[in-house]
């Protein structure tokens, strides 16, 4: 920041440090060695009681380290770019599963993924998610992504744009955590 500052180091710094390159060291092989895993929840509507749909939602187990928190391994997988091919797995597998309960009758069911804001803001995601449907089969309306309020309002032009381009291919799109941020 200039001359004429300083800065503490701490030993929290020293040990939150050392967990984040630990976490992304990690994570780079937890894909290859299937840490990774997706766990439903279903969305069920409160009147009728049916379920409606289901979130797909990204957990790690790594053998030595136990449950990791996705708010702890999301921000590294984010900042170290890990995001966009862990990313692109949940959409594949998370279209997999959908594609197995079509196959099993459930044909209204949608299949709700999260985005990170990394992710939406890459150009190439309207391009991938419609390579991922097309390639596994399963209806783009039936598919849903879920990303913050703030994601979409921190570059509203590109986030429009994007938007866009996700709803020509027939994804639903809803807004996380709506009222929290602007």
């Amino acid at each position: 920041k200039g001359r004429n500052t300083y800065r503490f180091f701490t030993s929290r710094m020293q040990a939150q440090s050392m967990r984040a390159l630990e976490l992304e060291n990690a994570l780079r092989r937890a894909l290859d060695r299937q840490q990774l895993s997706l766990h439903y929840q279903p969305q069920v509507d409160a009147v009728t009681g049916k379920v409606l749909g289901v979130e797909a939602l990204l957990r790690w187990h790594h053998p030595q380290l136990g449950e990791i928190s996705p708010a702890e391994f999301i921000p590294v997988a984010e900042s170290s770019g890990l995001i966009w091919p862990i990313g692109e797995w949940v959409l594949q597998t998370a279209a997999h599963q959908l594609k197995q309960w079509r196959n099993k009758g459930l044909l209204q069911l949608t299949m709700a993924v999260n985005l990170s804001a990394r992710q939406f803001h890459q150009p190439q995601l309207p391009e991938v998610v419609r390579r991922v449907l097309q390639h596994i089969d399963v209806p783009a309306e039936n598919f849903e992504l879920e990303l913050t309020e703030s994601m979409a309002m921190s570059d509203a032009h590109s986030a429009l744009a994007a938007l866009q381009q996700l709803r020509d291919l027939g994804v639903k799109i809803s807004i996380d955590d709506f009222g929290t941020g602007y």
